[in-house]
C-alpha cells in the first residue's frame, strides 16, 4: 500500500508540471487575439482561445498532444487548463460578462427589508438555529422573491436539517434565476448524492461544468457519482481533471481527488483492469511513473 501511495505523490507532483510548454503558447497566441479587439465579449473570448488552440496542437511534435484532444474530456481538460494560464497572462482581458454575472445575482437585496431579514437569518445561521433562520429567508422572499442568496442559504438551512427535498426546492427556485449559478449548481449535486440519486446529481454537476469549466467541483462532483454508479472510466476521466485543476491551485482538496483516484486504482488493479487505468491517464495527458 505504501508503494502505491508514493506512486500518487508522483503523479501529483507531475500534474503541476505537466505539459506547460502547450498550454502557454496557446495562451499567449490568445492575449494577442484577446489585445487585437476593442470590446471582449464570451464569444470573442472563446474564438480567441480555440482558434490557436486547435492550431498548435494540430501541429504539435508530440503524439501524445495531439491524441489527448481526441475526447470530449481532453478538449475539456486542455480549455480549462490555457484558460488558467490566460488569467494569470493577460488577467485585464477576460470577458466583463464572465467576471460580472456573479457581482449581479450574488449581491445585497436593494429591498432594505429583504436585506435586513436576510442579515439576521444569517445570525440564526451562525448560530446553527436553521428553523428560524428559515423563517427570517422567507420574511426576505417576501419582499424580494428574486433574491438569489437568500434563496441559496434557504435552501442550505433545509439541507443541515435534512429536509432534501425543500432543499432542492430552493435551489431550483435559485437556477430559475440564475441558471449558472456555481453555487446552487455544486449543492444540488451534493443533496441529489446524499438521496443517492447519482445519476440526477451527475447532471448537475455537468451543467456547472458547461457553466464554470475552471470549477474543479464540477469534476470532482461528477467523478465522485460516476464512482457510485460503477461507470470508472467516466469517474476517471473528471477525477483527473478535478486533480490537475486542484494541484494548480495548490488547494487541500487535491488530497481529496487523490485519496479517491487511489481508492479506484485498487479496485481496477484487483479487477485486473490496470492497463485501463493508466490508458485513461494518458488520454488525459497524465503520465504516471
Amino acid at each position: 500500500m505504501k508503494k502505491n501511495f508514493l506512486l500518487f505523490l508522483t503523479f501529483s507532483n507531475f500534474l503541476a508540471l505537466n505539459a506547460q510548454t502547450v498550454e502557454e503558447k496557446i495562451a499567449a497566441k490568445a492575449c494577442e487575439c484577446l489585445e487585437k479587439n476593442s470590446k471582449i465579449t464570451e464569444d470573442v473570448f472563446r474564438d480567441c482561445l480555440t482558434q490557436p488552440m486547435g492550431e498548435l496542437i494540430l501541429t504539435d511534435k508530440d503524439p501524445k498532444v495531439r491524441e489527448s484532444m481526441n475526447t470530449v474530456e481532453g478538449i475539456q481538460g486542455m480549455v480549462l487548463r490555457v484558460q488558467g494560464v490566460i488569467a494569470k497572462k493577460c488577467p485585464n482581458l477576460i470577458p466583463e460578462l464572465i467576471e460580472n454575472k456573479d457581482n449581479v445575482f450574488y449581491s445585497e437585496s436593494k429591498n432594505k427589508n429583504a436585506q435586513n431579514s436576510y442579515v439576521i437569518a444569517k445570525d440564526f445561521m451562525r448560530q446553527n438555529n436553521y428553523k428560524m433562520a428559515i423563517e427570517s429567508f422567507q420574511l426576505a422572499l417576501k419582499e424580494d422573491p428574486n433574491f438569489v442568496l437568500a434563496l441559496d442559504d434557504m435552501a442550505v438551512s433545509y439541507r443541515q436539517l435534512n429536509d432534501y427535498d425543500n432543499a432542492i426546492k430552493y435551489y431550483n427556485k435559485s437556477l430559475e434565476i440564475y441558471p449558472e449559478g456555481n453555487f446552487a449548481l455544486m449543492n444540488i449535486g451534493v443533496v441529489y448524492t446524499f438521496k443517492s440519486d447519482y445519476k440526477t446529481a451527475i447532471s448537475y454537476y455537468e451543467k456547472l461544468i458547461q457553466f464554470h469549466p475552471d470549477n474543479a467541483e464540477g469534476y470532482f462532483g461528477a467523478g465522485k457519482n460516476y464512482f457510485m454508479l460503477k461507470d470508472d472510466e467516466k469517474a476517471l476521466d473528471n477525477l483527473f481533471i478535478a486533480h490537475i485543476i486542484y494541484t494548480n491551485e495548490n488547494s487541500d482538496y487535491a488530497k481529496d481527488s487523490e485519496k479517491l483516484i487511489g481508492a479506484l486504482y485498487q479496485k481496477m488493479k484487483s479487477e485486473n483492469k490496470e492497463d485501463l487505468f493508466k490508458k485513461i491517464a494518458e488520454k488525459n495527458n497524465i503520465k504516471l511513473e
